[in-house]
């Protein structure tokens, strides 16, 4: 076997994937490690959610007085977090949604996840500000497909043997513009899981509301779009499972 076969074959592509392997293992957050283990304080802090100060606490307030979110909170098993705490603080800066659409003028709350494992529902509350929008006005149809797929998936995870997996397919219907500054509420459920694959479906609305001028009727919602994510885990994702625990 020839010296230029073996650079070109197998020494340059081994050495470029050391090296790529090395940066993103710096780039991963690591926690101080003590005689037992990683130090708990350390992880809680590079995992800490948003404080809620820097969030728009009048929707805040509102949501938590929501007759959906008290429905949801009574079920026994529900399971509540922030947007914020599934995301690593080194990393939020370049995650979308906790990075560049996070903030003053755009999605002005941590989106609020309310899950519940046993029936594989998901609902997530979010709210767009007037900096979402698009030349007409609306909130830009590519926030709302990054919206649906990254909670699709949010729901799917769990229905996967390794928890985690990717996007294969993401089939999206926009019934209406949706509105700037605006409280919406995005629902998903798990249709069919089996083995590494997963289908998701789900649904965006607006808060259900009572119109001011029918102050003693029904509240009423707009659907706003619709999406069924077809996610996959690929066989490799077995072997790096450690990733989750650094």
């Amino acid at each position: 076997m020839s010296r230029p076969f073996l650079a070109r074959y197998i020494a340059v592509p081994a050495a470029g994937f050391a090296l790529g392997f090395a940066t993103f293992l710096r780039a991963w957050p690591t926690p101080h490690a003590g005689d037992d283990g990683p130090d708990n304080e350390t992880l809680q802090s590079a995992t800490l959610k948003r404080p809620a100060e820097q969030q728009r606490l009048d929707i805040l307030e509102h949501l938590q007085q929501h007759r959906i979110y008290a429905d949801l909170i009574r079920r026994d098993n529900i399971q509540q977090w922030s947007q914020s705490e599934r995301i690593t603080r080194p990393h939020r800066d370049y995650h979308v949604g906790q990075g560049l659409l996070y903030g003053p003028g755009s999605l002005e709350i941590d989106p609020l996840v309310l899950h519940d494992p046993d029936a594989q529902e998901l609902v997530v509350f979010y709210h767009l500000g007037r900096n979402l929008a698009n030349e007409k006005g609306a909130v830009h149809k590519g926030v709302i497909s990054l919206l649906l797929d990254e909670a699709l998936c949010y729901c799917g995870f769990p229905s996967l043997p390794s928890k985690s997996g990717v996007t294969a397919r993401l089939d999206l219907q926009f019934h209406q513009d949706v509105p700037t500054d605006c409280t919406v509420v995005l629902k998903a459920r798990v249709q069919e899981a089996r083995g590494r694959k997963c289908i998701i479906t789900g649904s965006l609305h607006t808060l259900p509301s009572r119109p001011w001028y029918r102050p003693f009727g029904g509240e009423s919602s707009k659907t706003l779009a619709t999406a069924t994510c077809v996610l996959v885990e690929p066989k490799w994702f077995k072997y790096v499972k450690w990733l989750n625990a650094i």
